[in-house]
């Protein structure tokens, strides 16, 4: 377990312990010194745990999950495609606990240990609870924007694929690659929807650290409805490829179809002229040969000119 103090200031008196890979005695030891409930400590290091908020007395509980920015393109499940953050916030610390060290956890961190220090030294007036409030918020905003980077590459290749779909010979591939997009975007959705839930309860009524919240429920809705329109295009997608291919199949019968109307009546003829009797007038006469070739050049130009005044040939 590697266990940082990010944060340490002694007036107004606040701390940032930030725990990687935590184990659950060392854990144990952390929540009897700042007094952590023993249940959510247990939530804190189940791996599979979504968002969730819950506050028991002066301490507020919450878990985040972020983007994982080294999981494969083809990640489908909670677990591949996204790492759990939970937080543990009092009047005068927070904890942050997670089992795999994140980008924007480091970008965090970095930015609190070389300014958040400094800048609370010069807010004379600022509470303890504005402090651990502030971090919150940047912490859940943080995770919240780990989706923006696979949201715009899933927005970009949906761009393409539907560029492509109108071109001839699409592969089946792109179909299936629409539905993995499908299906990632849903995930983000889903965690964003909780996440959103998260920020909703966290919102205080009349408090002066109501703007910072309300900002971080604000972050959350934006990205939500932008993860609801891509699963929107995305299930677009879906029925234009479907579409396509019934057109497309749809024309080839139609083409089979009127070779089909064409050589019937031929087909008729010929099957008739096939038969062996033995008097067939028409087989007599040295003009029979040339009148049955005019008979089903006449038929074939009668069909041609019913179809296309009929509109059946298209374009």
């Amino acid at each position: 377990m590697s266990r940082e103090v990010v944060v340490s200031i002694a007036e107004p008196r606040f701390t940032w312990i930030d725990v990687t890979g935590p184990e659950a005695g060392e854990l144990e030891e952390i929540a009897a010194e700042y007094g952590l409930f023993p249940t959510l400590v247990a939530d804190s290091l189940e791996p599979e745990h979504l968002p969730k908020f819950e506050r028991v007395g002066e301490t507020t509980f919450v878990i985040v999950r972020a983007h994982d920015e080294a999981s494969d393109r083809a990640a489908s499940t909670v677990q591949e495609f996204t790492r759990k953050v939970a937080i543990f916030a009092g009047q005068e610390f927070v904890i942050t606990i997670h089992r795999v060290d994140q980008p924007f956890m480091v970008r965090l961190r970095t930015r609190y240990r070389e300014h958040a220090a400094r800048a609370a030294a010069a807010r004379l007036g600022e509470r303890r609870r504005t402090l651990s409030s502030r971090l919150l918020v940047d912490l859940i905003n943080g995770a919240i924007d780990t989706y923006e980077h696979p949201l715009d590459v899933s927005e970009r290749r949906l761009d393409e694929i539907e560029d492509e779909l109108f071109a001839e010979g699409v592969a089946p591939p792109v179909l299936r690659e629409v539905h993995t997009i499908k299906r990632r975007v849903t995930l983000i959705k889903r965690m964003l929807w909780h996440t959103l839930n998260v920020t909703i309860k966290l919102t205080p009524v009349a408090s002066p650290t109501s703007p910072l919240f309300q900002d971080a429920r604000e972050g959350a809705e934006s990205m939500h409805a932008y993860a609801d329109e891509l699963l929107e295009d995305a299930n677009n997608l879906l029925h234009i490829q479907l579409g396509l291919s019934t057109q497309r199949t749809n024309g080839i019968v139609r083409i089979l179809t009127l070779f089909s109307a064409f050589f019937l009546p031929l087909t008729f003829i010929v099957g008739i002229y096939g038969m062996n009797f033995e008097r067939m007038p028409e087989l007599a006469s040295p003009w029979g040969y040339p009148a049955v070739w005019v008979v089903m050049l006449l038929v074939t130009l009668g069909i041609f000119a019913w179809f296309r005044r009929r509109g059946w040939l298209g374009e």
